[in-house]
């Protein structure tokens, strides 16, 4: 009776496994088909947004009134935008889709400055239409190698999976000729756009204007400037290391057990950047009295002519910003911010990047509008409080000479900026006032 009760619990015991492997392959295999249809449907989304592209490219090259450039325009910054998000949910890490996805960001912004050149009756180019002829070139290459690839999708000789993809076609893979691969490879004579955008080729590549010529030192050279700047002749700091293949490349220096942090630049030996994470205690100063030490402080570091903008009060620290200002304009794009303790008015932040990326002579600052003329070109909504020239940096870090308005509407605090040239209306912000600062948004 023990033997045959044994066996009949030892063949329930294998049957209730074979059913538990069972039910868990089972499972296994639907989670995979599942997320195997996740990933099928963000490609054939892919695959459609990019069709729509190649199609309203080719129209675009076609359209020749303003209003209906402004359309398609629209239409080709949220197709590129949605196809740039198809393409991130692809599990393809292990091949990098850099240009691919430069291609998609540049067709919705390319097309965007091209609209509003049109909108001010400016027309478009030969130069800018052979770029868009360009642009639909690309598109209609990679919508051919994407319609390939669904074509092996819905064949079943490809397969996409959460580790990445499998092809039926081993050789086809592995000797890197795989429909993944040949598109980037596609983008390998991918022109440089450079024109009026935030993905305009010329951003990454600038360099920073108050550095051109200036002499490169040694990292012993910039130890004596981080003590200097300290008050301090020597052996106050420690060497941390040096930045390489930024956009300013800086020697690093730390003090007081890693609590003070100092950047002193490679080329000039400038101040980049400044942190004293101490402990700030009861407040003693308000922002006014902190803007004046802060103001004092950057005269003392040899910047003058800076004028106070907004600032953020946080945790006892206020940081204000200071932009260059030179025979009435200012110019924001010079930026440097200072933190200050408001327990006793030590500066215990600096940083220096916006002003040593862009502070240099500027030319043709001279307004062809006169004030009163810019100011019929603000919405008549705004109560005009006050007004100055202002050089303001747009997203492709182009500078324009503008007038700037401040005033209120519906009870709100505004910016507008009207381009001192031709009057357009090239920027409005927001003023958000609170106890914790003033902010632009």
């Amino acid at each position: 009776m023990k033997r045959k009760y044994g066996y009949w619990l030892l063949t329930a015991a294998l049957i209730a496994v074979s059913c538990f492997a069972g039910y868990e392959y089972y499972r296994a295999n639907t989670l995979e088909r599942s997320v195997s249809n996740s990933y099928n449907r963000a490609f054939f989304e892919l695959n459609d947004y990019v069709d729509d592209i190649n199609s309203l490219l080719a129209k675009g090259l076609l359209v020749n009134s303003p209003q209906h450039f402004a359309a398609v325009s629209a239409e080709l910054s949220r197709q590129s935008a949605a196809a740039k998000e198809c393409l991130s949910q692809l599990p393809l890490s292990e091949i990098e889709f850099d240009k691919t996805e430069k291609f998609l960001s540049q067709v919705g912004d390319y097309s965007f400055y091209l609209s509003r050149n049109a909108l001010y009756d400016n027309k478009m180019t030969d130069e800018e239409y052979q770029t868009l002829s360009t642009l639909g070139k690309y598109a209609e290459n990679l919508s051919a190698a994407l319609n390939s690839l669904q074509e092996d999708i819905y064949s079943g000789s490809l397969t996409l999976y959460d580790g990445g993809y499998k092809s039926a076609n081993v050789a086809y893979a592995e000797n890197g000729n795989d429909g993944f691969s040949a598109i980037e490879k596609e983008f390998g004579e991918y022109p440089s756009l450079i024109y009026d955008g935030p993905f305009s080729e010329h951003i990454g590549d600038r360099a920073p204007a108050l550095l051109e010529g200036k002499e490169v030192i040694t990292a012993e050279r910039a130890a004596e400037i981080a003590n200097q700047f300290f008050g301090r002749q020597s052996g106050f700091i420690s060497y941390s290391g040096k930045s390489e293949n930024a956009a300013i490349n800086a020697y690093t220096f730390t003090a007081d057990e890693n609590r003070r942090v100092v950047s002193v630049t490679e080329q000039g030996g400038y101040i980049l950047y400044y942190m004293n994470s101490r402990d700030v205690g009861e407040h003693t100063l308000d922002v006014n009295e902190a803007i004046a030490k802060a103001q004092e402080f950057l005269t003392a570091q040899g910047y003058t002519s800076m004028t106070e903008s907004y600032y953020e009060n946080t945790n006892g620290r206020a940081t204000i910003n200071f932009a260059y200002t030179e025979n009435g304009v200012v110019h924001y794009s010079d930026l440097v911010k200072v933190t200050v303790a408001l327990d006793n008015g030590e500066v215990i932040g600096l940083e220096t990047h916006g002003y040593i990326m862009n502070h240099a002579p500027r030319t043709n600052l001279t307004p062809r509008l006169t004030r009163q003329d810019a100011r019929g070109y603000v919405s008549q909504h705004l109560s005009i409080d006050s007004a100055q020239l202002a050089l303001i940096p747009k997203d492709s870090e182009r500078e324009v000479l503008c007038y700037e308005f401040k005033g209120t509407s519906n009870g709100k605090n505004f910016l507008v900026y009207i381009n001192a040239e031709n009057g357009r209306e090239e920027e409005i912000m927001l003023l958000v006032e609170s106890e914790t600062g003033i902010l632009t948004v």
